[in-house]
């Protein structure tokens, strides 16, 4: 990982800046800045600097030459002459604060989850149909153009299907279009909202910031909840590249380049259905040999299988919910809200749970299983504010713990703490929490449940990213404390909130 003192130079260096003109615009003195770039002192804690060094940095990077060298430092396709000047700042705000894990890219991208915003670029104007045509395009303009027609040509659908898509390539040709990469996104908005359906195999995970950078551009997209997403499981070498494009009985896009470069690429665009049936069939062939990586299910219900999924799995657990988890809560009380409960929804989830606990304690006997959870206060418990199962007010016919029902719900959690060794639970405490809860299985399953509107739980499946997910809660659990001596902290701390609630 670069130091920030050698991106601070870096930048100073292609954008021709001297310590008195970067000191000016923080409000500072140029000693410090001298300090920055000599490593004797670190970017500031507080954001806003960081915010004010990409905008000031952005401003000075219009010429081509600068966004290049700025595209290669940073390993993002995107940053183009093209890219307006704030998306540039954001790149630059990110990069001086750290480079971020993938984990992170994803988690931020489910908390903004962007949709098709009012100022969409316009979708390319319908042209007069061309028949049945096959043409061949060359390079990145090519690639373009090709797009261009494919957003054409499936726009002619009277009965929306399922775009298919094979992302194997780089997306240089795309990202480094600002315009053409909102219109693309815009596109398939625009199809989903028709009633398009998306069936995508992702690319190898070899080049990290181009599986980020495909991941960010999908997720818009993933957010509708009709895209399913795969991955090929075996090991491929990294001469070619292809990537393919089909929508059944309209058109398809079949380009390929060798290794990561796109300036040798050749595209073919064609209307023939006879040539898109074969395509079809490839890409249901390449289908076959593929496994799940992601599933999105707008409907909580739906994702009741990836639970179960994640339940039965034997192996080591670690959670990090906004709320006390359903997992430690006492049977009797699962037993109360399965009963009590009108909202068909919500008993089926305290069913599930209820299911799950002779399950569960086994396991505790085996593995490790880390809880981090929000702790409500007696303040928030007392005034109704303190939901079961979830933080999200978005959930209708959701229940609310009263001062009786959360210290029941306490008690149990210090019960498992003193009976199994396995069971680590981590209070938190934070200013702040996201609008997410994460489950992740050792090697098995993530399931990541976005609390805000958009409503909608992601089911990971792809090895490596369920194992960033791991490290990246065990990462917060090592930080927080969560074993010897930290395990007594939460003790006295569950049983302080008990005696509160009491009285």
């Amino acid at each position: 990982m670069m130091p920030f003192a050698e991106k601070l130079s870096f930048l100073m260096h292609i954008t021709e800046t001297s310590n008195k003109e970067l000191a000016a615009e923080l409000g500072v003195d140029p000693s410090l800045i001298s300090l920055m770039r000599t490593g004797k002192r670190k970017l500031s804690k507080n954001p806003a600097q960081a915010r004010k060094m990409g905008a000031f940095f952005a401003r000075r990077s219009s010429a081509a030459f600068q966004r290049q060298a700025l595209s290669e430092m940073l390993g993002q396709a995107s940053i183009s002459p093209s890219m307006p000047v704030e998306a540039l700042a954001s790149s630059l705000e990110s990069w001086l604060q750290g480079d971020r894990p993938i984990t992170d890219t994803f988690l931020s991208g489910i908390q903004a989850f962007p949709t098709q915003s009012q100022d969409s670029p316009p979708l390319p104007t319908l042209t007069s149909a061309s028949g049945n045509q096959t043409r061949f395009f060359y390079g990145e303009a090519g690639r373009q153009e090709a797009m261009n027609r494919i957003m054409q040509e499936s726009r002619r659908l009277e009965t929306p299907g399922t775009i298919m898509a094979v992302v194997d390539d780089n997306l240089e040709w795309l990202l480094s279009n600002y315009s053409l990469t909102r219109q693309v996104q815009t596109w398939l908005l625009h199809s989903a909202e028709q009633g398009f359906n998306f069936l995508q195999i992702m690319p190898p995970l070899n080049f990290i910031n181009r599986y980020t950078e495909s991941l960010q551009f999908w997720l818009p997209v993933y957010a509708t909840g009709q895209a399913k997403v795969y991955y090929y499981p075996r090991l491929r070498g990294n001469l070619y590249r292809h990537s393919m494009i089909v929508v059944p009985g309209c058109c398809v896009q079949y380009a390929c380049s060798v290794a990561a470069g796109s300036t040798s690429d050749i595209t073919m665009f064609s209307t023939d259905l006879k040539l898109v049936a074969a395509f079809e069939q490839q890409f249901r062939e390449h289908l076959s040999l593929c496994r799940p990586s992601l599933d999105v299910y707008r409907n909580f219900g739906e994702s009741y299988p990836s639970f179960r999924d994640y339940f039965e799995h034997r192996g080591e657990s670690v959670q990090l919910i906004n709320c006390l988890s359903l997992t430690s809560m006492p049977p009797e009380l699962l037993e109360r809200y399965t009963r009590e409960t009108e909202h068909e929804t919500w008993r089926s989830t305290f069913q599930i749970y209820l299911d799950n606990v002779s399950n569960f304690e086994s396991k505790l006997e085996q593995v490790p299983f880390i809880d981090m959870c929000r702790l409500f206060t007696a303040e928030e418990v007392r005034s109704g504010h303190a939901p079961v199962g979830s933080s999200s007010k978005d959930y209708s016919g959701q229940p609310w713990y009263t001062p009786e029902t959360y210290c029941l719900h306490l008690k149990n959690i210090l019960r498992l703490m003193e009976q199994y060794e396995n069971y680590f639970f981590v209070p938190l405490n934070e200013k702040e929490y996201p609008d997410y809860d994460l489950f992740v299985n050792e090697g098995h399953i993530a399931l990541i449940v976005r609390t805000a509107k958009p409503l909608m739980t992601l089911d990971v499946r792809r090895p490596p990213m369920v194992t960033a997910f791991r490290e990246h809660l065990l990462r917060r659990a090592e930080a927080a404390g969560y074993d010897g001596i930290h395990r007594e902290k939460a003790r006295m701390e569950l049983r302080g909130l008990i005696q509160e609630l009491s009285n």
